[in-house]
């Protein structure tokens, strides 16, 4: 059982409107965004998971880490879209959030729901990636829409990131379910052989 601090960063920008998944790239993530939260929590107790909005006025911390499920699925739902996308802020916020955690044991890991373009240069989310191998911090980014613009700033960002194999990018094609692709990715598998 893996013990770990999770912070979800949810993109909440105009561009989760878009029905390229159905019903909407925003309702997929908030699926799969729950998924990922009730498998991390059931995984162990001790678990936590955080939820933050990454767009509109800027990156904003909606639930603490916890392991309440209920407020996790109460956020989800209170999400709001509007503005651009702020990758870099967030990535930046959710870091924070998990220094502040309650638990300092176990790993420290960030999964961002990213479908809208990010508007960053290669070069910010490669020093950004840095600083989280630095600390320690593990990230996985779940990739649905504009994989022609993100896709080679996502995977700098992750190679960056990346510490012993411990970062992913998970991306889904157009019309997938992302919470049927999600339960095979090493999102929800990493360290299941570990136990």
């Amino acid at each position: 059982m893996v013990l770990e601090s999770v912070m979800l960063c949810l993109d909440n920008s105009e561009w989760m409107r878009n029905g390229d998944y159905v019903p909407s790239r925003m309702e997929c993530m908030q699926d799969a965004a729950n998924m990922v939260s009730t498998s991390k929590i059931q995984s162990n107790p001790e678990n936590t998971v955080g939820v933050m909005s990454m767009a509109g006025k800027g990156a904003e911390v909606m639930v603490s880490p916890t392991e309440d499920m209920g407020k996790l699925m109460n956020c989800f739902h209170e999400l709001k879209l509007f503005g651009k996308l702020n990758f870099v802020t967030a990535v930046q916020v959710a870091w924070l959030a998990l220094k502040h955690r309650r638990n300092k044991n176990g790993g420290q890991r960030i999964i961002v729901f990213v479908g809208s373009p990010i508007i960053e240069e290669s070069k910010a989310l490669t020093k950004v990636g840095k600083l989280l191998k630095k600390n320690g911090i593990a990230v996985d980014v779940v990739s649905m829409g504009e994989h022609e613009e993100n896709q080679s700033k996502l995977e700098d960002f992750i190679n960056a990131a990346n510490s012993s194999d411990n970062s992913h990018l998970v991306t889904i094609p157009a019309g997938c379910v992302p919470t049927d692709l999600l339960v095979s990715s090493p999102i929800l598998n990493e360290g299941g052989d570990m136990g």
